[in-house]
């Protein structure tokens, strides 16, 4: 009996470090959970509001020919449906973080500022094109429906995977695919092409994310 005691010891003992993994990996991900400054409820509306946007410039351009670009109408409720969104998502993000300080603010912060800058960079280079003689359907079509995808999509992709964060991973480089292939759809076309594929990406988000809370 004591031989078979021995024997069983060390078999308990490797059992513990799995059991700590387990539970490790299971706290973290509720953590994970329950910090989701993108909570599912705004990504739904995100679809929504993305849906919109898009639309509503592809409504203002879907008959021009040659093309021309949005009319500004189009343009003030795009950038006024996305100032809306903005003002939503902060009102979240606020509520997420309340509480939050030290290193894990200042992270946020840096974060905030290269993401800012990226997105700058994207409307400054368009400035670039239209200042080298572009043609309409490149500067005022299918630059501004398709690049903020593909390059910002794709600092997101990289931003996801230093943080393990997998399921935004993959949500960003299907909208950087989006970006690249949808661009080949025309100046005018594009916009539908974005608006129904990233409302479908963020709807898919949505229902996983659905999925994983009730799990």
């Amino acid at each position: 009996m004591g031989g078979q005691h021995d024997t069983d010891e060390p078999d308990a003992g490797e059992l513990e470090p799995a059991r700590a993994a387990a539970l490790l990996e299971e706290t973290t991900t509720r953590a994970q959970r329950e910090f989701d400054i993108r909570p599912p409820l705004v990504m739904l509306i995100a679809a929504v509001v993305v849906l919109v946007a898009y639309g509503v410039v592809w409504w203002s351009v879907r008959r021009q020919h040659p093309y021309t670009g949005p009319s500004g109408t189009a343009l003030a409720e795009l950038y006024g449906t996305l100032i809306v969104w903005i003002g939503v998502y902060s009102a979240f993000f606020r509520r997420a973080v309340r509480g939050l300080g030290g290193r894990s603010s200042r992270q946020r912060q840096i974060e905030g500022l290269a993401f800012g800058t990226i997105w700058v960079s994207v409307y400054v280079f368009q400035a670039a094109l239209h200042h080298a003689g572009a043609s309409h359907a490149i500067v005022y079509g299918i630059y501004p429906a398709a690049a903020p995808l593909i390059i910002v999509g794709s600092a997101a992709a990289a931003h996801s995977l230093a943080k393990e964060n997998w399921p935004w991973l993959g949500f960003a480089l299907a909208a950087v695919a989006l970006g690249a292939i949808g661009s080949f759809a025309g100046p005018a076309r594009v916009w539908a092409v974005m608006g129904i594929g990233l409302s479908a990406l963020l709807l898919v988000r949505t229902a996983t994310q659905f999925r994983a809370r009730r799990t």
